[in-house]
């Protein structure tokens, strides 16, 4: 479903924690996105040992669990690199939001690292620069998503790179003019009664995806 929303290319990955345990579910390394199934799900340890599956890990799996090692309540976390979104980790310009749902990525932090990330160290850097927050842009390379279901991350990414379109595209109208801070505080009650929205997304996507023959 990310591949088929343009969300995932070759790369990237989600993963999943076991509740109770110090492990998840992570895609390997290898695998397309575009044809992964869950006979190919890994099972790793949060030391990024592969417990069962066909690996190897993803590269990049410290991401991930830099951020499950201190964040109990992040249930799953997703890294990818939207073309769009990047872009603002590269630019002197603050995340905006142009559409209602994008309040929530307002000054999005960027961590300043390019390279990957592979090791203890670095993962934890990223887990500081998202702090108590979801997300984080990673400069020149892509996003971090750390919320608290699969589902959300898909949202989440998907909202994300739509505001980001939605800036781009209204600069060319004209002058711009993002939501307010007042209009965030209002925002943050109209979408907290929102409660069916992660769900309404993902069944929307995922039918259309079948539809597709993705699915």
């Amino acid at each position: 479903m990310m591949v088929f929303a343009d969300l995932l290319d070759y790369s990237g990955h989600i993963s999943a924690r076991i509740p109770g345990k110090n492990q998840a579910l992570i895609l390997p390394r290898d695998a397309s996105r575009a044809g992964v199934t869950p006979d190919d799900m890994l099972l790793v340890d949060f030391d990024g040992k592969v417990l069962a599956g066909p690996g190897p890990a993803p590269t990049e799996t410290e991401i991930h669990l830099g951020v499950y090692r201190v964040r109990e309540d992040v249930m799953s976390v997703g890294h990818g690199h939207p073309p769009l979104s990047t872009l603002y980790s590269m630019v002197d310009a603050p995340m905006i939001a142009m559409r209602n749902y994008g309040f929530r990525f307002i000054d999005m932090p960027i961590h300043q690292d390019p390279t990957h990330i592979r090791t203890k160290e670095q993962s934890a850097g990223i887990a500081r620069t998202i702090g108590k927050g979801k997300y984080c842009l990673l400069r020149g390379h892509g996003s971090v998503i750390a919320v608290g279901s699969v589902a959300e991350v898909f949202l989440d990414s998907l909202e994300l790179e739509e505001n980001v379109k939605a800036v781009i595209n209204a600069r060319n109208l004209g002058p711009l003019k993002p939501i307010t801070p007042d209009e965030v505080e209002l925002l943050k009650v109209s979408f907290a009664k929102n409660d069916y929205r992660v769900r309404k997304v993902w069944e929307h996507y995922q039918e259309k995806a079948k539809q597709a023959g993705a699915l």
